[in-house]
């Protein structure tokens, strides 16, 4: 179960559209974020945690000292981005890298056209589309093609702006990172208060507004859940980490210890490698193993033995932990609505998909 998160992916995310709102519109849409996000985050110190309350002090840490760092950093990223390299790999990373509960339902997301889509709102719309066609609650199993569950990753979006004088844009970008964290509650919050059904009272204002602050919290970690699928983008050390957890505990250890605490000890104490490309993956993946293998076995056991001796059972986990709670949930309620037992993010694309095919013939 995946309980930690990076927190300058975030930040840096929010910067890069900060400084791409600052170029000439024509400009804007041929900065890759993606490539902008690898290249600032793979020179800055990592900030993993796995509770709210470590993400709240690695957060303000960010803010607080690496500020300046980041700004400069997505600026040289942008620069490097636009002049371009001939010899740059523009093939996208494997599928089957975000073959997995975040990925999964950023696709379904796309899918079902519900930008906030939840794990726990999955049933609720399979099990809708079923009951307009009985026929397939016998669907039978699909197999399982990783490489067509996901398709080519889309480009995102870049924020188009009125054709501002570039002092006029360099005031308003300036401001925005003053009140970032306003204007983006208050945006998710109009955004969601419909689809919530929320209506504001005025009796009771302040409890709405903490309601509301609190939708738009949750907005942002979904967001920040799906971030990486969203831009195609992953970070090569994880998995290794991951894999070394594995080998280096015993069945009984692995399983009684905080293995997302462990992996995050573990990353914080590594270099970055965020990867975009089928070429960069490969290129950082060999660089890890031929020149990381001791640093990565070393900072896992230090890991494990930490966690083992000082386990925390009174901490608020990470929110993806929720995330991963409710995809188990919404797997265990769709096999069980399908008298299935097979039906995980390997093949709740191709099921859902198969609905709407078959609810848009019958219309």
């Amino acid at each position: 179960m995946v309980g930690f998160v990076n927190v300058l992916e975030e930040i840096v995310f929010k910067e890069i559209y900060t400084q791409i709102e600052e170029l000439r519109p024509e400009i804007q849409p041929k900065v890759k974020v993606e490539e902008v996000l690898a290249y600032a985050i793979n020179r800055l110190p990592p900030l993993f945690a796995t509770s709210m309350v470590g993400w709240q002090y690695q957060y303000n840490y960010a803010l607080n000292q690496l500020e300046s760092q980041i700004l400069q950093l997505v600026k040289y990223g942008i620069k490097t981005v636009l002049v371009g390299d001939p010899l740059h790999d523009l093939t996208p990373l494997p599928n089957h890298l975000f073959i997995n509960s975040a990925g999964i339902l950023y696709q379904l997301s796309k899918l079902f056209d519900r930008r906030y889509l939840r794990w726990r709102d999955v049933p609720i719309l399979v099990k809708e589309l079923s009951s307009k066609s009985p026929s397939l609650l016998r669907i039978n199993s699909p197999q399982v093609q990783d490489d067509t569950v996901i398709q080519f990753l889309e480009e995102p979006e870049v924020p188009v702006i009125s054709r501002l004088s570039n002092t006029q844009r360099t005031l308003l970008a300036h401001s925005k990172r003053h009140m970032q964290k306003q204007l983006e509650q208050k945006k998710l919050a109009q955004e969601t208060s419909y689809l919530q059904g929320i209506k504001v009272d005025e009796t009771s204002w302040a409890n709405d507004i903490k309601l509301l602050d609190s939708i738009s919290i949750e907005q942002r970690a979904l967001e920040s859940y799906t971030l990486r699928a969203k831009l195609g983008l992953v970070n090569v050390l994880e998995h290794l980490v991951l894999l070394a957890l594995e080998r280096i505990t015993t069945p009984e250890l692995y399983a009684k210890i905080n293995q997302s605490e462990v992996v995050s000890y573990a990353l914080n104490r590594l270099p970055h490698m965020y990867a975009t490309s089928s070429r960069g993956f490969k290129y950082l993946r060999q660089r890890a193993v031929t020149e990381y293998a001791r640093d990565i076995i070393s900072a896992v056991r230090n890991g494990v033995m930490k966690v083992a001796k000082y386990s925390r059972t009174d901490v608020v986990p990470i929110y993806t932990y929720q995330f991963e709670q409710e995809y188990e949930q919404s797997m265990l309620d769709l096999n069980s609505f399908f008298n299935r037992d097979d039906i995980s993010f390997h093949n709740i694309m191709e099921i859902s998909r198969d609905l709407l095919l078959a609810n848009s013939a019958l219309c």
